[in-house]
Order: C-alpha cells, then structure tokens, then sequence
C-alpha cells in the first residue's frame, strides 16, 4: 500500500479510538470499533450494493483464486427470490446473487445459525440456480457454471473429517479425481470458527477477507490488513461512512437485537431440553429402584430428592 493510505490509515484510527469512548445516554455509539461486520444490514451495505460491487467481486475472486478455478472480471446483480428461511431470517446475513460476462452465475451466502441438512439444502438451491439458465426450449448448452459459496459462522464438518477452514466441492470420477465429469457445479463452504491464527502478512487474500469479517478479529489486525491490502483498506473506509447515517444504524441496530433475541431463545431452547432429559433420566431410576423392590422413602433419600417428588413419578 502507498504511504498516503498508510498515513490516512493511521489518522483515522486516532479518531476512531476516540470516537469508541464515547456514550450517548447511556447508549454505546457504533463505531467502526465496536461493529460487527457479520450484522446483516451492514453486509448488505457492503457486498449487495451497486456502488461497491467490486469488493464484492474481490471476494468472490479470493475464492476462485485459493481453489485455482477461473475469475470473473465482472458482477451484475441478479435478483433473488427468497426462499421461507430467508424470509424469517433464519441466520442467512447476506444472500447475493450476481452474474459475470463469462456466463458464470455466483451465489454468496453469509449464515450465522446451522441448518438442517445443510449438505441437501446446498444442493437445492444451487439446483435452482442452474436451472434458471434454461427458459422453454432452450438448449442444455446454455447452461453455464454455476457456484455457490457459504461463508459460516459455526462448524460445518467435524474437525476428525475436515480440520480446514475452507472447502470446495465439485462432481469427479471417484476413480480418477482428476477426471471432471463437468466444471458446471462448484460448492465452497467456509467455516469461520476454523480459522487460526497466523502471519497475516503472507496470508492469501482470501484469508484476509476472512479475518476481515471474522469476529475473532480485532481492531489492531484489521488496521494491518488495511495496510498490506487496499481493497480490505477500501472495505475499511466505507465503514466509516456506514456509522455516520442514521438509517443504516437503526436497521443495524434492530439486527443486532433480532440476534439477542434469537440468542436467547436458543439459549432456553436448550435449557429446556436439557431439564427434560434430566427429568427422565430420573424418572428411569426412581421406576428402576421401584422395580428392584425400594420404597420412595428410600428412592428419596438414595436420590438426594424430596418424597413428595418422588411420588409425584409414575
């Protein structure tokens, strides 16, 4: 990077430092220090939007560049039809759908929460996607590649399986992998919790958009990141902007409470789960004792529980 963004680079963090500390009553002000760059509202702001969707093209290209597959040297927006999931907001961030000159038709998710079936879901969707290329009548040859990627903030595969943070799949002879049945298909899942730590300063570029997004991140990286690589710089400078208009705050502030919400429903969700498997672990031994002839007097005192809830067992 050349020392002019070096020394904006470093101005701005002063004052974004500063800005940090501040409080409007009683309420934390967002800031590029405390934003979450995995909120939807603000993933949309930068990767679903016409005015920057050369940093979305960017990233679609770390990928193609990591796996060695072709990049795409341009991305028009496509519309997207959302599917149930999307419309309650089931933990997709970002859903954006673009299309290259090439031919190539892209898919980019971001997912906070896990799916059931996320393998077959995968599958549908890029199912779907293929098969808008073929209006009535038309020819197979039109259809095209065809990739979706899915960038996760949970684990997807069991580390004993896939220890490594990205993953990309495609249709080959089980006998030969070298032998492609077609490059038509391309799935790239990207597990963010598998992301380590490591010298950022000879990471791949899609790495250093992962650590860009990744919450694990902290200010001080993403300034480095922002020096060694002007587009994670630009990326940088549109936050900036981003924390400034209200519209946008309010609906990243309506995210961030829909995901406490959700939070906490998970969180009793399990609660409650874990208390009914308690409850009939217990009542499996108090009917095992029972069995073997004890009375609830001594089921009590050998479960450390009172009579009356003993009793109350069937």
């Amino acid at each position: 990077m050349d020392e002019n963004i070096r020394e904006e680079t470093l101005e701005g963090d002063v004052l974004e430092k500063e800005a940090s500390v501040e409080q409007t009553a009683g309420k934390e002000v967002l800031t590029v220090e405390n934003l979450n760059r995995l909120n939807d509202a603000f993933a949309k702001y930068i990767f679903a939007n016409e005015d920057r969707k050369l940093l979305t093209m960017d990233l679609v290209n770390s990928f193609f560049e990591f796996e060695g597959t072709a990049q795409i040297t341009d991305f028009t927006f496509s519309d997207r039809e959302l599917d149930p999931d999307r419309q309650r907001g089931k933990g997709v961030v970002l859903d954006v759908v673009g299309k290259s000159s090439d031919g190539t038709l892209t898919n980019v998710e971001i997912q906070l929460q896990q799916f059931d079936d996320m393998d077959r879901r995968t599958l549908y969707y890029w199912s779907q996607l293929y098969n808008r290329r073929l209006l009535g009548g038309e020819d197979y040859e039109n259809l095209n590649r065809t990739v979706t990627i899915n960038i996760l903030d949970y684990r997807l595969f069991k580390d004993e399986t896939w220890p490594y943070y990205h993953s990309c799949f495609a249709v080959l002879n089980t006998k030969d992998v070298r032998h492609a049945l077609t490059k038509d298909l391309e799935i790239h899942f990207v597990e963010l919790p598998k992301l380590t730590s490591s010298k950022m300063k000879n990471a791949r570029h899609l790495e250093r958009w992962l650590r860009y997004l990744s919450p694990k991140t902290t200010m001080e990286e993403r300034r480095r990141l922002a020096m060694e690589d002007a587009i994670i710089h630009t990326a940088m400078e549109a936050e900036k902007e981003f924390v400034k208009d209200p519209l946008y705050i309010t609906a990243y502030e309506q995210r961030q409470k829909d995901l406490r919400d959700q939070h906490a429903r998970d969180k009793f969700m399990r609660k409650e789960g874990e208390a009914i498997g308690e409850a009939r672990g217990i009542a499996k031994a108090v009917n095992a004792l029972r069995k073997k002839g004890k009375s609830d007097a001594v089921i009590a005192e050998l479960l450390d529980m009172d009579i009356k809830e003993v009793q109350k067992i069937q």
